[in-house]
């Protein structure tokens, strides 16, 4: 693998290589950058087009409902999910290994059938998993979720080539959680895998996974696929007269206690199946210990390692070149981006800092001219003007008020001290008089406003910086303070006002399909916010077809995380706005909606909006065009914008 090969970053994850390249998600094998930089993971990204898809954004999220609290050593782990630069991910646990299918697969080239003891023992397992994700219950409510898998096959089993078992794929699972509920004439999941009440109509429950449970022990031991036919609805005829052959009458090594699991797990009538795959298991592990005492798990380990020894060889090599990667770059870029500041984090902050630090210099420059003026000097005998010295416009450049001459031909720069000219003797007594008159004008000015520092110390101190009359009577340290604010630089000061120190505010209930904002800027949500200490902050939550959550939060140093609940959204009373296909190119419609600004761009077609009378604009920012509108929306009618 060459050293110089650069690696795709996807948030926190290194992109490895592609497993699978589909048309609705990509799936990659990716090293987890952060303290487990090791620890390999498995990607999987949404393609853009389906990340903004509404009804793939539901599916997605009723997926993370079932999977991202489940735990066990059966189900494959959700570590992370969440949406990057738009994209939707989901971040799982990598499963060194192959599905059934491939083993069966891989079998059938080499002539040879699973071994019953095998088949038993991966099945127990699956019925471990399964029974874990019926019963799991949300520990946070106490609710439980009446999971139903509704997808068990041989390809939704990976076996690791170590000898674990895994069940993997609840993206059509039934459960409470989901947004919305299957209709009427869809079929979810592998048409030779559903169970006859499906076909009926019935509601399902976890008997239902067990009929496919039972469909894949069979065709383990059988070594083909046990409802097939020439077109789909031959295949579903056959699943309604659900008339099972027993195992060994295809496989004579398949003993006649397994035969009777097997056909109890495939009764056409559920209520003659087991109640539970708890119960199924226990039958299975009874049978397989009762025939074979001599089975332990390592059996799978071994006998995976001999059909897939090219494969387990390959990927051990390539995975030592993946973990000799120098990940450090990638690190430090990801540690880059998460210390930038947010959009708009700054701005508030500083406008009114550069206005107090603006007032400040134009009193300073104020003052330093009238010591300046007072300074000059005008003498009968050279009819030379002694140039002032002025430590702020050394230190900070003149002011945009100071008006710079340019040098006349003959006379001497600027940086020097002194400039001659011949004058006449009235010349001289004319600016003698001037001057005279513009100095007493000047000192009279300064001994006010020395008079006005004196005796309102505390009012000159809040707007220049210092306190005159602390200055006289030995308030030294005050003056030191003072005197090196004042000296400090723009950027000094700028950089100063942009240090921020930040909380953490964890989003319980997040999903997906929300959108973040905080004070009004759109978010990207990755586990927690970042929220500026001791400052207010209003953070508010938007789902597509739903009332907006906000809270107000403020966090300190003694309080600096804290976690909102997101409570249940309550649906928004909606209609539909589509607009004019006649705009140009560029066109947008901008108008409020509860309480944030919103930008669409133009056309569009049933785009759902609250209730309401909206007052809005169209913008074009290339023809410089913008027209007022009005528009009103009343739930669940369709309204058109010309």
């Amino acid at each position: 693998m060459s050293e110089t090969k650069k690696f795709q970053r996807f948030g926190k994850y290194l992109i490895l290589d592609h497993l699978v390249d589909g048309g609705m998600a990509k799936i990659c094998r990716a090293r987890f950058l952060g303290e487990q930089a090791n620890k390999m993971v498995v990607v999987k990204m949404v393609q853009p087009q389906f990340s903004d898809d509404e009804a793939f954004v539901r599916m997605f999220q009723d997926e993370l409902n079932i999977t991202f609290g489940m735990l066990h050593p059966n189900i494959m782990q959700v570590y992370d999910y969440g949406k990057i630069n738009g994209q939707l991910y989901t971040a799982m646990e990598y499963i060194h290994g192959a599905n059934l299918k491939q083993y069966l697969d891989r079998l059938k080239e080499k002539k040879v059938v699973f071994p019953v003891e095998i088949s038993s023992y991966i099945i127990s397992q699956v019925c471990l998993g399964l029974h874990y994700a019926h019963t799991f219950t949300d520990k946070l409510t106490g609710k439980p979720y009446n999971i139903v898998h509704r997808d068990i096959s041989p390809h939704n089993i990976m076996l690791t080539y170590d000898g674990a078992v895994k069940v993997i794929d609840f993206g059509i699972a039934k459960a409470n959680t989901n947004s919305e509920a299957t209709q009427a004439g869809t079929i979810k999941g592998k048409l030779s895998y559903l169970a006859p009440e499906y076909l009926d109509g019935m509601e399902l429950d976890a008997r239902y996974d067990e009929f496919a449970v039972g469909i894949t022990l069979w065709e383990l031991l059988c070594s083909k696929k046990l409802f097939t036919a020439s077109n789909d609805l031959a295949v579903l005829k056959q699943i309604q007269a659900c008339k099972i052959a027993p195992p060994s009458s295809i496989n004579p090594s398949v003993p006649k206690e397994l035969d009777a699991i097997v056909l109890k797990a495939l009764s056409k009538d559920r209520n003659h199946r087991y109640d539970n795959l708890d119960q199924m298991n226990r039958a299975l592990v009874r049978f397989l210990y009762s025939h074979y005492p001599d089975f332990n798990a390592s059996d799978l380990n071994t006998f995976a390692e001999d059909l897939f020894a090219k494969e387990i060889a390959d990927d051990r090599t390539k995975f030592v070149e993946y973990g000799n990667l120098n990940t450090g770059l990638y690190i430090e870029e990801m540690k880059a981006e998460d210390k930038r500041v947010p959009k708009g984090a700054v701005k508030k902050e500083s406008a009114a800092k550069v206005e107090e630090r603006q007032k400040a210099l134009e009193l300073d420059l104020a003052i330093d001219n009238s010591q300046n003026a007072i300074e000059m000097e005008t003498t009968d005998h050279s009819a030379t003007r002694k140039l002032p010295r002025s430590s702020t416009t050394s230190q900070k450049g003149p002011s945009k008020n100071t008006k710079i001459s340019p040098t006349m031909p003959g006379k001497k720069s600027e940086k020097e001290t002194t400039s001659s000219r011949v004058v006449s003797k009235k010349d001289i007594d004319s600016d003698k008089e001037v001057s005279s008159s513009k100095s007493i004008i000047i000192i009279i000015i300064a001994a006010s406003f020395a008079a006005i520092a004196y005796f309102q110390g505390e009012l000159t101190e809040k707007n220049i910086g210092f306190n005159l009359h602390n200055m006289i009577h030995g308030e030294e340290k005050s003056r030191e303070i003072a005197a090196i604010e004042r000296t400090r630089t723009h950027e000094e000061r700028k950089t100063a006002h942009s240090i921020e120190h930040y909380g953490k505010v964890v989003l319980s209930g997040f999903d997906v399909s929300m959108e973040v904002y905080v004070d009004g800027v759109k978010t990207d949500y990755v586990g927690s916010l970042k929220i500026i200490l001791d400052k207010e902050a209003n953070v508010v939550i938007k789902r597509s077809g739903y009332l907006p959550f906000s809270k107000t939060i403020t966090l300190t140093k003694d309080l600096d995380s804290t976690v909102v609940v997101i409570p249940e959204l309550e649906r928004a009373r909606t209609g539909l706005l589509t607009t004019s296909q006649n705009y140009t190119a560029g066109s947008k419609i901008i108008y409020e909606e509860s309480g944030q600004m919103v930008e669409k761009p133009l056309p569009f077609k049933d785009m759902p909006i609250p209730e309401g009378t909206y007052q809005a604009k169209i913008v074009n920012p290339i023809l410089g065009t913008e027209k007022k509108v009005e528009f009103q929306i009343e739930e669940n009618k369709k309204h058109f914008l010309e």
